[in-house]
């Protein structure tokens, strides 16, 4: 009997072996396979023109050209990441851009060739919706008095304070007022190196941003304490809060979603509307699952799907502060600027740059 046992002992060890010698085997014709592979510079892609401004819905001739050389198996097509198509042999396809999503996207044709060899063109173009944001209008529900003084760069709304940043070198901080009577119950002021710029309320925080330093800091909503500053690597203009991520600005057309823990960038969406590229986005507030975006320099607030880019509406603010303020404003500088909304009214505060009026709005 205990010979038995050895016998069954040494058979079982003999087929673990073996089975380890069989994957190893199956491991290294894997590797060998994946290693031959060639890359060849076979294919070129003639249409679509690199970075190209097409809209949802066009229809575009995919063309391209293979190396004489080359014998083609077959052809796939990929748009952003996803097969669209596969043939035996074609020199162009005809596709439909999908809607979804603007700014860049990319296009890629592989070419497989006898010997395991492989050809891949790629080529980047740009998506803008087909149609124009819709347009909404506005009712002044109130008005209230502003300080001219104040160089408006955030707003926000929260409980029935308003809390304010200001820009301008020597002038920047922060600032929180009682919207019953317009009384100011707390001020802070930042170094006068720094330009303020976006504010907004993450939990029971106050971010802020500043203009070109790169810097930011996070204030206890209560006490206008400083708890700790953060880094960015680009300017500073506007900040808004999404649920448990926060939205920011800087002055192109991109908008960047920021994890409040790290102030990493977790993604960046491209904003575009009908015409092209929206640049200048400013001051951001987030109101029913779409960012409000001042665009600098003019008397335009767009609507922006946050994950897609796509501008969905707009509003033309041209004669919300009538024409006696305006006439005692900048006009290259004292510009629309601040956007707040209260949940509870379904109502917007807009006001702008040394502005004397805060205006509260309701969408129609």
């Amino acid at each position: 009997m205990p010979y038995l046992y050895l016998i069954l002992i040494l058979l079982f060890w003999s087929c673990k072996g073996e089975k380890k010698i069989e994957n190893n085997i199956e491991k290294s014709t894997a590797t060998s396979s994946k290693e031959e592979v060639k890359y060849v510079n076979s294919i070129r892609i003639l249409s679509p023109e690199k970075n190209a401004l097409l809209s949802y819905n066009d229809l575009i001739d995919i063309e391209f050209s293979v190396k004489e050389k080359f014998s083609v198996d077959s052809i796939q097509i990929f748009w952003e990441g996803k097969k669209i198509a596969s043939q035996k042999d074609c020199k162009s396809y005809s596709f439909r851009l999908p809607s979804g999503k603007t700014g860049k996207q990319t296009l890629k044709v592989i070419a497989f060739h006898p010997d395991n060899k492989k050809g891949v063109g790629s080529v980047s173009i740009v998506l803008k919706p087909d149609s124009a944001p819709q347009k909404y209008n506005y009712e002044v529900v109130k008005t209230y008095s502003h300080d001219p003084r104040a160089y408006t760069q955030g707003l926000v709304y929260q409980d029935n304070f308003m809390y304010e940043s200001t820009g301008q070198y020597g002038e920047s901080g922060i600032r929180k007022y009682d919207m019953k009577d317009g009384k100011v119950l707390s001020v802070l002021n930042i170094d006068s190196k720094l330009f303020g710029e976006g504010i907004t309320i993450y939990k029971d925080k106050i971010y802020q941003l500043t203009w070109t330093s790169g810097q930011g800091f996070i204030y206890d909503l209560k006490t206008f304490s400083l708890e700790s500053t953060f880094r960015y690597n680009t300017q500073g203009w506007g900040i808004t809060t999404q649920d448990d991520q926060l939205i920011m600005s800087d002055g192109s057309h991109k908008l960047y979603h920021i994890a409040p823990s790290s102030f990493g960038i977790i993604q960046e969406t491209e904003v575009y509307d009908h015409n092209g590229p929206v640049k200048n986005l400013n001051e951001l507030e987030y109101i029913d699952g779409l960012v409000w975006a001042n665009v600098w320099m003019s008397d335009r607030i767009v609507m922006i799907d946050p994950e897609t880019g796509e501008v969905k509406g707009e509003i033309d603010l041209t004669n919300l502060l009538p024409a006696s303020d305006q006439r005692q404003l900048d006009d290259s500088d004292d510009v629309l600027n601040g956007i707040a909304w209260n949940p509870e009214k379904r109502t917007v505060y807009l006001t702008g740059k040394r502005w004397p009026k805060l205006f509260e709005i309701k969408i129609k």
